[in-house]
């Protein structure tokens, strides 16, 4: 089959239903709304995470494929720090961030990055941690 679409998004799972913002992204492919929300719900019905990434991919007979990825480190970020919201305003308000909680995020994203080095994935957290404003020691 030929692939014409690659779609990335970031879904709750089990709460897909075909309503904004769902509909205007899929529904511009051709895709079937109904049956695409009962197939991922159907698939994510046991996942925990508050959001998880998604690739759907479009064939030319608009048959599709969804692909499940993981937590985001967003995510990851917020439960290891306990906090409900990051900063309004990044570089002015700013939360205190310490060396052993980033190990404790690299533990858990280690084995999505094999062939990354700890270091690479080290400096991939700190600059997310920069651009939500969360003060590193």
């Amino acid at each position: 089959m030929i692939i014409k679409y690659k779609i990335k998004l970031i879904l709750k799972p089990g709460k897909a239903t075909p309503t904004p913002p769902i509909a205007p992204i899929l529904g511009q492919y051709g895709i079937n709304l109904m049956e695409f929300c009962n197939k991922f719900n159907q698939l994510t019905k046991n996942i925990v995470f508050n959001f998880i990434h998604t690739k759907i991919i479009i064939f030319e007979n608009l048959k599709y494929e969804i692909l499940l990825g993981t937590n985001s480190l967003i995510s990851l970020l917020k439960e290891t720090i306990n906090i409900e919201k990051f900063s309004k305003k990044p570089g002015i308000e700013k939360v205190n961030f310490n060396n052993f909680d980033i190990i404790k995020i690299i533990s858990k994203k280690r084995f999505l990055h094999e062939k990354k080095k700890i270091f690479s994935i080290q400096k991939m957290i700190l600059g997310t941690l920069i651009s939500v404003g969360i003060n590193y020691e």
